[in-house]
């Protein structure tokens, strides 16, 4: 076999690595679609064009980016000759041989060999012996496919010999497991300390393993491969299993702590009150939390036992902001409960309600009491606050502290006037009265099935 020519279609860095393993036996030919004339010349193998290559190699080893292989494929095949094997060496294979087959099936005398080299430049680093190489006949004569079997095993390769489907399972749980744990491991920014184990040692090695191949390789590994999608949900699945078993039962054993949306005074406080009187829960204390955003995180992270958040408005319809937190975090629903809200407009007691021209507020409660505030106070600037300041109660505490202007006014609950000693102006300015309902949530961090 030592006197044939082999073409590397794909001069990438797997492909120098692969023209370079078999050009101790072989004539090389190389091409890419880069120009790397000059790469091939100092390494020592011969450069041409896609089509010059296919007419001088008697094997064509495509080391093409998975994506790229059924532009390459459908090319080659007006270029090859008689006698050729043609081998692809992706790192998926139901997808690439279904590209083989589909272009170069139906041509005479063109033989088909599915490989794929299971390691790159770095584990292969240091030379050969034992690594595995993945082949399959797709449409080749016995003879050559079994001079090629004995070759690979020659140079020290193990192979191993799977169908399409099988290797495309199997690989999906050990190379793809490996690439996207290197991946993760690398966005986290994880590097070696003076105090590395040697268990944290292999980890950084995964990292280096995989990392230095380029992102597009990655992406369609994990892409191509029909199995790497359950990969990856089930690792998802695994990874946050593991995170919840390792927070506590109970934050702090002897009462339940409770996070809300809201501030002092506000009306997810009324609400946790109202749930927790009427399910006989008395030993709890309140974590004002003021943001759904916030009370999702708190859960998550194992810091409160339950969670309080709005959800619903018989006028003002869905609470955005929440339906905004649940995107970013799961949690298991316990409850959900209504009482009526009452809005009322207060402000400062030393300004003039003349001088105020700025209502606040969160946007459901001014979406809430929108046909009286445009009635009965068509002057006033209504704006929304951006961050914790979206909580009425702890906008109510900015105005009593003189953190907000002076003519700035707050629709809040009643009970904010009394707790920030704050004047009313104006009560019950929700437009549905008595039948002005919110719905809330009652929470947890979510639990293992």
């Amino acid at each position: 076999m030592n006197t044939q020519t082999v073409g590397v279609v794909g001069y990438g860095r797997f492909g120098q690595f692969w023209a370079d393993s078999l050009s101790r036996d072989y004539e090389i030919w190389v091409s890419d679609k880069e120009d790397l004339k000059q790469v091939a010349i100092g390494k020592g193998v011969k450069y041409g064009s896609l089509p010059e290559v296919c007419a001088k190699a008697d094997n064509i080893f495509l080391c093409v980016p998975i994506s790229q292989i059924d532009s390459v494929v459908s090319t080659i095949r007006h270029y090859i000759r008689p006698g050729t094997i043609v081998f692809d060496t992706c790192s998926v294979k139901l997808y690439s041989t279904s590209i083989l087959q589909h272009y170069l099936g139906d041509l005479n005398e063109v033989d088909l060999i599915a490989t794929h080299p299971m390691f790159g430049p770095d584990s292969g680093a240091r030379g050969l012996q034992g690594l595995p190489i993945v082949m399959w006949p797709l449409s080749v004569s016995s003879d050559a496919y079994r001079n090629w079997h004995s070759y690979f095993e020659q140079i020290g390769l193990r192979v191993v010999e799977l169908p399409p489907d099988e290797h495309d399972q199997l690989a999906a749980n050990s190379q793809g497991v490996a690439h996207y744990i290197g991946r993760v491991l690398h966005e986290m920014g994880v590097e070696s300390t003076p105090i590395d184990t040697t268990g944290f040692k292999i980890l950084l090695s995964v990292i280096e393993q995989t990392c230095n191949d380029t992102w597009e390789l990655f992406h369609d590994l994990q892409n191509y491969n029909p199995y790497t999608k359950e990969m990856r949900l089930r690792l998802e699945s695994a990874l946050n299993r593991v995170y919840r078993r390792l927070l506590p039962e109970s934050v702090s054993p002897g009462e339940l702590i409770v996070g809300i949306q809201g501030g002092r005074g506000s009306f997810n406080q009324e609400a946790c009150h109202h749930y927790c009187s009427s399910h006989g829960i008395t030993n709890y204390r309140i974590e004002f939390l003021y943001t759904s955003l916030s009370v999702l995180t708190a859960l998550h992270r194992g810091e409160i036992d339950r969670g309080v958040f709005a959800l619903h408005n018989s006028k003002g319809g869905t609470v955005m902001e929440t339906i905004d937190a649940l995107s970013q975090y799961n949690c298991d629903i316990l409850d959900y409960f209504s009482i009526v809200i009452s809005h009322c407009i207060m402000h400062h007691p030393k300004m003039d309600f003349q001088k105020i021209d700025t209502l606040i507020s969160h946007p459901q409660a001014l979406a809430q009491c929108e046909s009286s505030l445009r009635n009965r106070f068509p002057n006033l600037r209504l704006i929304s606050g951006k961050g914790e300041l979206i909580d009425q109660a702890l906008c109510a505490q900015h105005i009593a502290e003189s953190k907000l202007p002076a003519t700035t006014a707050v629709l809040a609950p009643k009970v904010c006037a009394d707790l920030y000693n704050l004047k009313i102006h104006a009560t019950d300015l929700q437009d549905m009265g008595r039948e002005n309902l919110t719905t809330f949530v009652w929470a947890q961090r979510r639990h293992d099935l």
